[in-house]
This record gives C-alpha cells, structure tokens and sequence, in this order.
C-alpha cells in the first residue's frame, strides 16, 4: 500500500485534514536475488594466520613466567597437566596457577605431585626420583637349600634362589652353613629393578680327625650326631665338643676336646673298659638313703652301676630304723636285686598330764590315756594330748634309743588358752605401748561422807569391773598428738611452756581427744568406738574394740584399788604432805603462777612436765595423780546416797551436757583436789587437762549387753 495526502479544500474553511490510504497493486518480482557472504582469499590467509600465530605468541610471552626443571636423573620424562603451557627446549612456560606434574624415568618410581607456578618472571623446580629396588643372586659352593643368606643380619632367602625388593645403598651380605665358615661381605645394592650376582665359595669348619679303639667296632657321637664306626677319620666341626664311644658290653666312654677348623690330627687309641654290674636296691620302708663305698647315692629304690668283680661296701639307714650293712660284688654287665627290710629303732617316750583321764595319740592315733611311757621308732612323731572343754597340747618328739625321754603336759582350758596367745602389750601408729589388764575386781567407787575434802559429787558406787582392756601407762604427748592435728599448740602459762614434745598435750577438748583415738583406730584398722557424723561426735559403739578414752570405772580401778590395802586417798598413799618425787603437783615452783599451793613440797616443774618422770603406781601407770587431769569416756552424772545395784563394767550416762575430769595436776595444791576421788567436769580446754588412751580387747559377751 501507498500512502497519499489529499489537497485542501480551499472552500471549506473549518474542515480538518484528512490522510487517505489506497492499495497499490501487488506485482511479483522478476526473479530472487541471492545474498553474498565474505570469505578471505588465499592471499589474505597467508597474512592474517601467520599475524594471528604471531600475536598468540606474544600474548603468551607477555603473560607466562618462564619455568625450568631440574631432575634425578636429567633424563627424566616430564609431563604437564591443568593449562595452557609451551616448552621450549629446556624451558617452559607456563601462567601462574596449579598443574598436575608427572616425572617417569625407567628403573625409578613414577612421581606425580602438583605443581604451583608463582608470579615471578623466572622460577626453577627440582625433583629426585627414588629407585626401584634391587635384586640379587647368591651362588655358593656347596650349595643347596642349607646355605641361608642374610642382608643386614635378616633373614633373605638361599644360595641360587633370586632375592628381590632389596634397597639401594650398602648391605652386608652373610652366607652361613652349618658345617661351613660364615661368610661375609659388604655389598652396594645399585637398584633401579637391576640384577646382581655374587659368588661365594665357603671354607670347611670342621677338622678331620682320625678315632681308633680297643676293641674296634666302637660307635662315635659328637653332639648327639652318628658319625661312625670306630676305627676312621671323622669331620668333626671345629670348638669344643663332646665325644662319645659305645660298644655293647662296655662301659660308655666320653671326653671334651677342641678343635680348629681345616686342621687334620689323630687321637691316641682309647681302651674301653668293661661295662658294670647292675644292682637294683630297694628296702622296707622305702625312703632309706644309700652310701656306697662312703659316697652317697641317693634314696631307695634306686639302680647302682657297679665295677665288676670288686667288693664293694653298701650302707642303708632311714631315720627311725637301724642302719643295715651289705657287702655286695657283680660280673660284668649282668643285674642282680636287693631287698632290704629295715629294723625299727626304738626310743622311750614318758608323758605325764594334769589330768588323769586326758588322751594320748601318736601321729593321729590314739594311744590310750596320756600318763604312760610308749616305745616309739627314732623319727619324728606328731604327739598330741587331749581332753574336752581344754586347748589340745601339741608337740613333735624325736625318741632316742637308749634314752627315756620325759614330755611333762599341763593343759589349760579354752579360755585359758585364748588368753595365752592375746598379746600382753601393743603398739599404736604414734608408737605408744598400751598394757593389757583383766581385772576381776569389785570395789566402792566415791568417797564417804567423813572423808576430808570430799565433795557433794562423789557418791559411793557398787562398781564389778571384768572385761579386759588395754591402757597406756603414759599420757598422751604433744609429740603423739601432733602427728594427728599438725597445727595444734599446747601454748604456754605467763611463758612457760607447755609444748615440748614428752609433755602431755593439753589445751584440747574432750572431741579432739575422742577424734584421736579414732585416728589410730583407723590406722590400726580397728572398728571406731566413737561415732562421728559430719566432723562431730554423736556417740559410741560399746562392742568396738577401737581406742577410747578410759571409763571413769577404770581410772578408779588403776588408781585407788589395791588387792589387799584397799582405796588409796592419795597418789602416794594416805597423808599429807606428798612424799619427796611422788609427782607434779601445786608446789613452791609454780608459786608465782598459782594462789594455793602445797608449801612444804617442791617437785621442781611449775607447770607440766615430761611424762613418766616420777614413778608409777602400784599397776604401772604414770601420772595417774598430777601432772595433768584426764578427760573420762563417760558423760558427767551425780547419783544418790549409795547405789544399792553393783554396776557391771559401766560407761556412764547416755547423754550429757559435760564430761568427766579425773585426777588432780600441776595446777592443784589443796586437799580437795589431791584427792584420787576428786571428781571434776567439763567441756573446754584447760592448760593443765590432758589424756590417755586404752580400748577393750574384744566385743562385749552376750550376756553383759
């Protein structure tokens, strides 16, 4: 279509413009017209590819770095993988990045490794390739599959048999034999999968050694090997060895020589000599030892070898029996049996018993009643003696003929018996000697109204005292102490002191005190007395057999009652004033420390001293009266008037607020104090108040609890 513009109509003065399209007729072209693409000519090909090369080229100059490799060996064959890259002869070059280097050379291990190109203009690498291992052919003379060959002291194979997988470098070869000389080389292993030979000719160790006897016919071992006949030349290998020459109906014949490889020499002819006589010993009893000729030989039954057609001298004896006597003799090789039956020896055993109806047994059997004198072989027996309700006596007796032996038996009953082996003193852990009593005692613990000094405190109590306790004679040291409660200090009084180590500890409570005794309970393995909860004491166990303090009745009991004299008042008897060294009390020497002293009395200490320093009592204990007092297991309680019911073994109150304090010390001077049936009480620490320690020997009996 054709567009057209109509012309204005010049009459029509408001009529707008107009665009009219009309058709325009559609005529077909002549013919198709084809479209023309360029294409270089050959002339412009020659230009442009070699501009093109060229221009490629100097991109890749501007922008690679020149690369070069330095290899072990040089004719290493180098590929590369992972971007554009030129060799140049020696050089390459490459853009900066990561490729995959691979190196191979024949006779080496291939190497890949990746290979990072840096910026620089000019880089250099250097690679070294590993060599493949080696292989090696030993030959040998002699050869065959005895011949072992070593490298570096390992086991590698045999002679004639190819060894592979060998390292390259230096070896030492070994080639052993064992009739041969070892051989040994150092050998350069080239590598590189190449095979090596190396042939060996091994020397002899033997040295060929002409045997010869009388008579011939003799068969000769060295080392438990066969070699041969007897006469002949033997390889025999060269050190010390053992030869040995048997021939029937002769006696084997052995010595040691030594010999050099290679030599060649002839020992001097041996004469064998005839083979023994064998005797076949036995004897009733068996068990009897054997003497020939004076040598001993053993227990029957035994096969003695005897020198033929010679007397010989044989001797039989067993402990128990007579000794028996023989004169034996034998032909060359023939056996001959011997039996001896043995004559018991007798001894005379006399046992006399404390009971008439008591039994005797001998060795498990029983003999009859116990007062006899029983004939017994001369060997140790087991004798016995028994009765019921009583420990058995047991003893091993060796009766002696001719002479009467006398066994006197005391036995003793069970209980007895248990007490025999109870240790009369033990040890603790801080090395204190605790001493064993078993009182069976009944006494008055208090003081009557008309004793002077007493106080309202100290009732009269029915005390029976039985169960067994140990005690220590001592009261406990700052020494035995500390090693408990490292940081404890006994302190001192206006400078004196009170913590040297053999003085008694003091300034402690009645807690720490207990919490001691567990700790050597605890050391020695024993079950606590104190029940302790949470770093306090809650209560006690009246069956343990751990350490404890002393119960009030048992400080009554060793200090005031004596078998026949009665209460003791004071420690040193009935009157004042102390005896001279009786103990450490308040005297003129602590004057300046105290308001009531003892003025007529001077034992030299104004406070604490030493333990064990004055003399015991009459039970050993020290310090039981002075020194210083002693916090008692029992709760303080007061009773009242007499007590009409005896206490057995009491321990005091359940409960309480205090604990008991007995015994008077440095710091008491008056009458009342002095007194052993003083009573004190408390539950804080005194510069003058201490312990000792004890424990019962066993649980309570069934019927006490």
């Amino acid at each position: 279509m054709t567009q057209r513009e109509t012309p204005p109509d010049n009459n029509s003065q408001a009529a707008p413009q107009t665009e009219i399209i009309e058709p325009t007729p559609f005529a077909p072209s002549a013919g198709t017209q084809q479209q023309k693409r360029w294409r270089p000519s050959r002339r412009q090909l020659a230009i442009g590819v070699p501009l093109a090369v060229g221009l490629m080229v100097v991109v890749l100059l501007m922008l690679s770095r020149s690369v070069t490799f330095v290899t072990l060996p040089a004719n290493t064959h180098i590929q590369l993988a992972g971007g554009l890259h030129l060799q140049l002869a020696n050089t390459w070059l490459l853009f900066p990045g990561d490729y995959q280097i691979t190196l191979q050379s024949e006779g080496y291990y291939d190497l890949e490794q990746t290979l990072t190109v840096g910026r620089d203009a000019e880089q250099q690498f250097r690679y070294e390739l590993e060599k493949l291992p080696g292989r090696l052919l030993v030959t040998s003379q002699p050869t065959g599959p005895d011949v072992e060959i070593l490298i570096d002291d390992q086991p590698a194979g045999f002679a004639g048999q190819e060894i592979g997988d060998i390292p390259p470098g230096l070896h030492t070869i070994k080639v052993l034999h064992p009739r041969h000389l070892p051989f040994e080389q150092n050998l350069a292993i080239t590598g590189k999968d190449e095979l090596q030979t190396l042939a060996v000719t091994l020397s002899p160790a033997w040295a060929e050694v002409a045997v010869t006897t009388e008579p011939a016919g003799a068969t000769l071992q060295v080392g438990g090997d066969t070699l041969g006949v007897t006469p002949g030349k033997f390889e025999i290998l060269q050190g010390e060895q053992q030869l040995m020459l048997a021939l029937e109906g002769y006696k084997i014949w052995q010595d040691m020589f030594e010999f050099k490889a290679g030599e060649s020499l002839a020992l001097p002819t041996i004469t064998l000599q005839k083979a023994d006589g064998k005797l076949s010993l036995s004897t009733q009893p068996a068990g009897a030892s054997v003497t020939l000729n004076g040598n001993f030989l053993g227990q029957t039954p035994l096969d003695i070898a005897l020198v033929p057609k010679t007397p010989h001298t044989l001797k039989v004896f067993k402990e128990g029996y007579e000794e028996a006597s023989r004169q034996v003799s034998i032909e060359s090789g023939s056996e001959k049996s011997l039996n001896l039956k043995l004559t018991p020896a007798l001894g005379k055993v006399h046992i006399t018993a404390n009971f008439d109806d008591a039994e005797l047994y001998v060795d498990g059997r029983l003999f009859g009643r116990a007062n006899q004198t029983v004939s017994l072989p001369a060997r140790p027996h087991a004798l016995s003696v028994k009765k019921q309700g009583y420990e058995t006596f047991e003893a091993e007796v060796t009766p002696k003929p001719l002479l009467t032996q006398k066994i006197n038996v005391r036995l003793r009953t069970l209980d007895q018996a248990k007490w025999d082996k109870i240790p009369k003193q033990i040890r603790t852990a801080t090395g204190q000697i605790l001493t064993l009593f078993r009182p069976n005692a009944q006494f008055n613990m208090g003081s009557s109204r008309r004793e002077q000094g007493r106080r309202s405190n100290e009732n009269l109590r029915q005390i029976s005292l039985s169960r067994a306790f140990y005690v220590s004679p001592l009261l406990v040291t700052n020494a035995d102490f500390v090693k408990f409660e490292r940081f404890h200090s006994s302190n001192h009084v206006k400078g004196n002191s009170l913590f040297s180590e053999q003085q008694p500890v003091v300034n402690i409570t009645w807690a720490q005190a207990a919490k001691f005794c567990n700790w050597l309970s605890e050391n020695a393995k024993l079950p606590p007395f104190y029940i302790e909860e949470k770093g306090a004491i809650t209560g006690f166990n009246p069956d343990a057999t751990g350490f404890r303090l002393l119960t009030e009745a048992e400080w009554s009991w060793l200090a005031r009652v004596q078998d026949k004299q009665g209460n003791k008042k004071y420690p040193w008897g009935d009157q004042l004033p102390p005896t001279p060294n009786s103990g450490n009390y308040g005297d003129r020497s602590a004057a300046q420390l105290l308001g009531l002293i003892l003025l007529d009395y001077n034992d030299g200490y104004p406070v604490t001293s030493p333990v064990g320093k004055f003399p015991p009592n009459e039970k050993g204990m020290y310090d039981i009266g002075g020194n210083a007092a002693e916090w008692i297991h029992d709760f303080y309680g007061v009773g009242t008037g007499l007590a009409l019911k005896t206490e057995r073994d009491p321990l005091g109150p359940a409960t309480g607020d205090y604990h008991v304090i007995r015994g008077s010390s440095w710091a008491h001077g008056g009458i009342t104090e002095l007194r052993l049936a003083y009573r004190d009480y408390g539950d804080s620490k005194r510069p003058d108040l201490g312990f000792r320690i004890a424990r019962f020997v066993e649980p309570r009996k069934q019927e006490d609890k």
